[in-house]
């Protein structure tokens, strides 16, 4: 009994088990009643080609149902109604596989290029330096002649402010 995962149409992943070892029933997983119009749409070779990873769905609906993950490429640009499947297969026998949620997160990686991780950027806190309070504006702006205070202001030209603004 293999694991697949489902994608409802908020873009919500779940991992679930099946018991038959064969996609003929995905689209009840999906929960659809009928077959019609829900077929495999994509496959993507892993483990150096022994396995695939493919995407099943529906391409036709009704507005709302519209699914909203963000699928890779080159189905990324396609659009899916309702939850959608996707099952790992054995490249030879087309048996089903175990699919995880965390499997499918690393095959979504690679199939994206790679993804950078923000939340360990410790470059950011470096930036953030504490600034002698003398140094600083009212408004909280570091005094280093980039920001004018308004009363600075100066008019090049021997026009009024309302004169200067109308042309």
């Amino acid at each position: 009994m293999p694991y697949i995962i489902l994608i409802d149409k908020y873009g919500k992943i779940k991992e679930q088990k099946i018991k038959k070892n064969d996609d003929a029933e995905l689209y009840k997983k999906a929960g659809f009643k009928k077959e019609e119009g829900f077929s495999k749409r994509h496959s993507w070779p892993v483990n150096d080609e022994s396995a695939h990873i493919s995407l099943y769905g529906k391409t036709d609906g009704s507005a709302g149902r519209e699914n909203k993950y963000e699928f890779p490429p080159p189905v990324d640009n396609v659009l899916f109604f309702g939850t959608v499947v996707i099952v790992k297969s054995d490249a030879n026998t087309n048996g089903l596989l175990d699919l995880t949620k965390s499997e499918w997160k690393e095959v979504y990686e690679k199939l994206y290029g790679g993804f950078e991780d923000l939340e360990d950027d410790d470059e950011d806190e470096e930036e953030e330096e504490l600034v002698d309070p003398s140094k600083l504006t009212k408004q909280g702006y570091i005094k280093d002649d980039f920001v004018v205070d308004d009363e600075e202001l100066e008019y090049e030209s021997e026009l009024s402010e309302e004169e200067y603004f109308e042309e």
